[in-house]
């Protein structure tokens, strides 16, 4: 342990000429960290993950037992520092499987003994493997958070996901680094299959177990841009090389234990900040996180540390490589792409340049990518050979490939993005209930009207929308509309991507039709079908096969019971004014099986302007029993 303590010790600046008088050394060493109140300190509280209680004390949100050498450990930091001490003055354990102490908690040892002045030459000699071809394979120098776009298809990663990555230099010779050699740092929650209702009860009540892996970037490189198609965004920090030091030695701790994992709070981005919080008290991080902790809100807290964000870069994904190959090519020489991705000797067009083979070719391999990245990450049989012939028929043509530079979205990485909590007010007037006031809240994260910079311009995530009113004439207040989640995915549809836009909702809303003239009916929506997207994205145009289920105790329901079926088509047209402007009108026609009334339909238009922290929302909605209208001021956090 020894030969690891002292480089670890001199790369933490760390004294190691002190010299304590006295038999028992390990007792001297707790009875200084009493007297001092150690077990207070900020580093202290947070290398163990120890948070207040609404009761008083402390209680460690690590829950493996194996993170704590006190069987007090998880509630009383005092009793923790102190069996730590001594477990570093411990022989080896009889169990080989376990780890001693010093080697399983380099970054506290690190920590108490710049603090208490432990002369490593009084500790007793331990050797370290495991921690030593950890460090060695790490050999960080730097460190970057690593967030990677929305993906709606994956419960698991509809909000995103942020992980760190140990860098192990600066600039390379060949003027960039090879970041995709450098080490990933991830924490996810461990799962047991792919059910997403499944997922999502076990992850909103912490029943799943979070840990912390390490493992080569390029695998998350290959699993978010190429096999699912998700854009990078890298943020450099500045840290210094003690802190540096510090995570990686607190990253190695954090491999021994586990947490509840809750998909809404304590998730991959609240434990990734807690990590970077424990090896730089000086960083402000979990405090700027609202009740609600997302993967955007975890960069935009970097930014509330001034200074801490050094250099942002922009990793495309596959698909966004291939749509700016796909833009300079001619009709003709796309026609040779999607031919030739679909049959690596397909012929190519007469009269081709070398450089123009070497284009299409280039085209049709991230094609190729885009369209069997499943099936590559699982080494399906044939694929894999398939993509050989590509490349050797790639590598015939000698012309080097041209450097593709791919532009960052115009929308701007998470750190632009409005806040996930939205706070509404505002008054309306309805034909059937007269005047009213419009209060709403929700709890996360971003819909197709709110401001677009940050987020993917197609992309909706709605957590927890709750929309109240109170009905000036008849005195009461009601619960208009309640999403527990709202997701929209648009895919804009051309000669290469053929995914369909997608849409699912549940919650409940109040009905107001010949069935129900007003009920509150709890409600399932799901449909999808083709989108058009023009103007730079500005237009967007959908026509959607749609279904909802809808069932309340006075709703007149299919065969006369409270459960009806609706099914038929709804047509959007979305509208962008740059940053500041969006409009969205719909219509909907539904067909009510075995139900009265057998049909309904509903139109809606909904305006907003945006004016930084707060938008300006002017909406109308017409159905068969009433027309109502809204003007409300939405606030973001």
């Amino acid at each position: 342990m020894r030969r690891l303590l002292l480089p670890l010790l001199a790369a933490l600046a760390l004294p190691t000429g002190a010299r304590a008088a006295g038999l028992d050394y390990a007792e001297e060493l707790v009875s200084a960290a009493r007297t001092s109140g150690l077990a207070r300190d900020r580093q202290w509280l947070r290398l163990g993950h120890w948070r207040p209680r609404a009761v008083g004390g402390y209680e460690s949100e690590a829950d493996g037992p194996a993170f704590f050498l006190s069987p007090r450990g998880k509630t009383d930091p005092e009793a923790e520092l102190v069996a730590t001490l001594r477990g570093f003055f411990a022989p080896e354990p009889k169990d080989p499987a376990r780890q001693h102490p010093q080697c399983q908690f380099p970054a506290r040892l690190a920590f108490l003994a710049r603090r208490l002045g432990i002369d490593p030459s009084r500790l007793p000699a331990r050797r370290c493997e495991k921690l030593e071809r950890f460090w060695a394979r790490t050999q960080a120098r730097g460190v970057t958070l690593v967030f990677s776009s929305y993906f709606l298809d994956n419960p698991a990663s509809a909000f995103g996901h942020t992980f760190l990555r140990l860098d192990k230099g600066e600039e390379g010779g060949g003027g960039e680094r090879a970041e995709l050699l450098d080490q990933g740092v991830n924490y996810a929650a461990t799962t047991d299959g792919g059910n997403a209702i499944l997922y999502a009860v076990k992850g909103l009540t912490g029943l799943y177990k979070g840990e912390f892996t390490a493992l080569p970037y390029f695998y998350k490189v290959r699993e978010y841009a190429d096999y699912e198609s998700r854009d990078i965004w890298e943020y450099d920090l500045a840290l210094e090389p003690d802190e540096v030091a510090m995570l990686v030695a607190h990253v190695w701790e954090l491999g021994s234990t586990w947490f509840d994992y809750y998909y809404l709070s304590e998730n991959c981005s609240y434990h990734v900040l807690g990590a970077l919080e424990a090896a730089s008290p000086r960083l402000d991080l979990l405090s700027r996180l609202g009740p609600v902790v997302l993967p955007a809100a975890t960069v935009q807290a970097l930014y509330q540390n001034p200074g801490l964000v050094k250099r942002v870069r922009f990793r495309p994904s596959v698909r966004a490589q291939f749509a700016r190959r796909a833009a300079a090519l001619d009709p003709a020489a796309l026609d040779a792409v999607e031919a030739v991705a679909a049959d690596p000797a397909a012929p190519l067009p007469e009269g081709l340049s070398p450089e123009r083979r070497a284009a299409v070719l280039d085209a049709a391999l991230d094609l190729f990518d885009v369209r069997h990245a499943r099936a590559l990450v699982e080494g399906k049989d044939g694929v894999g050979e398939l993509r050989q012939r590509l490349l050797a028929r790639r590598s015939a043509v000698p012309v080097q490939s041209a450097p593709l530079t791919v532009p960052p979205p115009p929308q701007g990485g998470p750190e632009r993005g409005h806040g996930a909590a939205r706070l509404g007010v505002g008054a309306g007037e309805s034909s059937q209930d007269g005047s009213y006031v419009a209060l709403s809240y929700r709890a996360a994260l971003h819909d197709l009207l709110d401001p677009p910079a940050g987020f993917s311009p197609g992309s909706q995530l709605e957590f927890l929308v709750t929309d109240l009113r109170w009905e000036t004439e008849h005195r009461r207040l009601r619960l208009e509309d309640f999403s527990l989640v709202d997701v929209v995915s648009t895919n804009p549809l051309d000669r290469f991507d053929r995914r369909v836009s997608w849409h699912m909702r549940a919650g409940a809303s109040t009905v107001r039709d010949g069935g129900c003239r007003e009920c509150l009916a709890g409600r399932f929506d799901l449909g999808g079908g083709p989108a058009l997207v023009g103007a730079g994205g500005a237009v967007t145009a959908q026509l959607a096969a749609d279904s909802e289920l809808a069932a309340a105790p006075s709703l007149q329901g299919a065969f006369g019971s409270g459960v009806r079926l609706g099914v038929g088509p709804t047509a959007t047209l979305r509208l962008l004014g740059g940053e500041r402007l969006a409009t969205q009108a719909s219509a909907g026609l539904r067909f009510l099986p075995f139900a009265r009334p057998d049909t309904i339909w509903e139109l809606a238009a909904e305006t907003r302007l945006h004016l930084g922290p707060a938008s300006i929302a002017l909406a109308w909605r017409k159905t068969p029993l009433d027309v109502e209208g809204q003007l409300s001021v939405l606030f973001f956090r």
